[in-house]
């Protein structure tokens, strides 16, 4: 999982904005990164005890939050603007669990 870490980081890692693409070459919506998938990274970091990573994650996904908070499924990768669904309950799971399993660390 560390190397397969790297390759996540390395390779899917929005190069303007930040953030978590699908995979590689993804075209659905021009590949946007993905709240979902940022946050299931930060996770996986939370369990590693790598609560300052993890931080930076779930910072992300608010930052690129509108201000009345409906988190939407994906991010425009060159604008930063909420892209497709929004809200997507699915999202606002992944970060409650993210924020929650963090807040120790916090």
């Amino acid at each position: 999982m560390v190397k397969t870490d790297g390759k996540i980081r390395g390779k899917l890692t929005s190069p303007i904005i930040g953030g978590i693409e699908r995979f590689p070459g993804d075209i659905y919506i021009e590949g946007n990164p993905w709240k979902l998938t940022t946050l299931w990274l930060a996770q996986y970091y939370q369990a590693m005890d790598r609560h300052e990573e993890a931080n930076e994650l779930i910072d992300w996904v608010g930052e690129f939050t509108p201000d009345l908070g409906l988190i939407p499924e994906q991010v425009d990768k060159f604008s930063g603007e909420p892209a497709w669904v929004m809200p997507l309950t699915w999202s606002h799971a992944m970060y409650v669990l993210a924020v929650r399993e963090g807040k120790q660390e916090r």
